[in-house]
């Protein structure tokens, strides 16, 4: 372990990391795939009946979320610093603040869903809570994912066209997020596309985290 490198592990929570968080977004139960049922995005009681009654897949997949998120998040720290004094720090830097509170907000979401899914919480009324905080943290993760990618367009570790698709999906997760700010109601639908723009951001994450592992 004392040798491990430290560019390849990056590279390792790069395809990792989103990997796991998007797996676990993917099977909540009531999410995106309806797993254990499906409620409307404002019948906040007909979400924490579906948490409950799949409580085992709740609790997991919102503790294993904030650990994918986190090891993306690492990989990100290091990639954006080893691009000091070359092409694309300045404008990659910009991205980490962004990153950073997306994942604390998602971190903190989960937390209060593995307290609903576990019947910790019996208050409806708190999905509200982490309806807004999901919206503000998918909207600073586009940011953050907009900048990084650019920053990455004037590097050589993923093909420069690839880079700009993961660009205008960060893009349109962070417009979607806006939106749904206005329109709750078509939170459902907007989860979808945001699961489509994370799959693309993802398979970029993952070419991204070969080229640092295999180098």
């Amino acid at each position: 372990m004392s040798n491990m490198d430290i560019k390849k592990l990056a590279g390792y929570c790069l395809i990792l990391g989103p990997i796991l968080a998007l797996v676990c977004f993917f099977i909540q139960p009531g999410g995106v795939l309806g797993i254990g049922g499906s409620a409307e995005p404002l019948d906040f009681a007909g979400q924490i009946q579906i948490a409950v009654d799949n409580s085992m897949l709740g609790i997991l997949t919102a503790m294993l979320i904030p650990v994918g998120l986190i090891s993306l998040f690492s990989g990100i720290f290091y990639y954006v610093r080893s691009m000091e004094g070359g092409n694309g720090h300045a404008i990659s830097s910009l991205s980490t603040p962004f990153f950073l509170s997306a994942i604390i907000g998602w971190s903190i979401a989960n937390g209060i869903w593995v307290g609903i899914a576990s019947e910790i919480i019996k208050n409806a009324e708190i999905i509200g809570i982490t309806y807004g905080i999901n919206i503000v943290s998918s909207m600073s993760f586009g940011f953050g994912g907009i900048f990084l990618a650019l920053g990455a367009s004037t590097r050589n570790e993923v093909k420069q066209i690839i880079t700009y698709i993961a660009a205008i999906a960060a893009a349109a997760v962070m417009i979607t997020s806006f939106l749904l700010a206005f329109s709750p109601d078509s939170g459902n639908t907007i989860a979808q596309l945001n699961g489509l723009c994370f799959m693309i951001y993802t398979l970029w994450s993952i070419m991204l985290g070969r080229s640092l592992a295999t180098k």
